[in-house]
Parts: C-alpha cells; sequence; structure tokens
C-alpha cells in the first residue's frame, strides 16, 4: 500500500522551522524599515536645506547680514515654487507643515541653511 501526503511528524517540524526562520526574520525587517524611514526623513530635510539654499540665490537681498540670522518657513518655499506642497514627513506618514522652520545664518563668507524641527 502506498502512502501519499506528508505525517504529522513532518508537519510539524516544517511548521517549527519555519517558526524559527520568521523569529529571526521579523526583528530585522522591522529594523531595515525604521532605518530606511529614518534615511528618507534626512533626504527630505537635506531637500528642504537645498531648496532654501535656491530660494537665497535668487533672493540675496533678503540674506541676513555677517553674523546674523533669519528665518524662512516651508510654505515660503511652497509659494514661491521651491518645493512641493505634498512633501511627506516619513516620521508621521503625513505632509510637513508649512510653518516648519529654516534658519539662514550668515557666518561672513558662507551661509548656513538648518530646518528647524
Amino acid at each position: 500500500m502506498k502512502k501519499n501526503g506528508f505525517t504529522l511528524a513532518e508537519l510539524l517540524g516544517v511548521i517549527t522551522i519555519l517558526s524559527i526562520i520568521l523569529l529571526i526574520a521579523i526583528p530585522t525587517i522591522d529594523r531595515m524599515l525604521k532605518e530606511g524611514k529614518t534615511d528618507l526623513y534626512t533626504s527630505q530635510i537635506k531637500s528642504i536645506e537645498a531648496a532654501a539654499k535656491m530660494w537665497g540665490t535668487d533672493h540675496i537681498g533678503e540674506l541676513p547680514d555677517i553674523n546674523e540670522t533669519k528665518s524662512i518657513t516651508l510654505s515660503r518655499l511652497w509659494h514661491d515654487g521651491y518645493m512641493e506642497e505634498d512633501t511627506i514627513n516619513p516620521k508621521t506618514d503625513e505632509p510637513f507643515s508649512g510653518s516648519l522652520e529654516i534658519k539662514i545664518t550668515n557666518h561672513g563668507t558662507y551661509y548656513s541653511y538648518k530646518v528647524i524641527e
């Protein structure tokens, strides 16, 4: 007589092995997803700072004097066409607030642009 199928012991063995693989894989996948969101957030912040630099290049007269700081908002960058309004914050999965502040500081020989969270 020929047997078809698997025995209960074989099925339990496969389920146990798959469970062990999942116990190892799930935390790794979760960590990778969190790191991806963090990397995307950093990239979005750099994009906002780059847009502020472009704004500064086009609005030289509005930049701060030496050793002074000026703030502009993300909504200003949207309004002037340097950023798209639907830029998503990966940490919250919602669009960045228009009140997000970008500080521009004149260091004498260069300007620094920093997003204030």
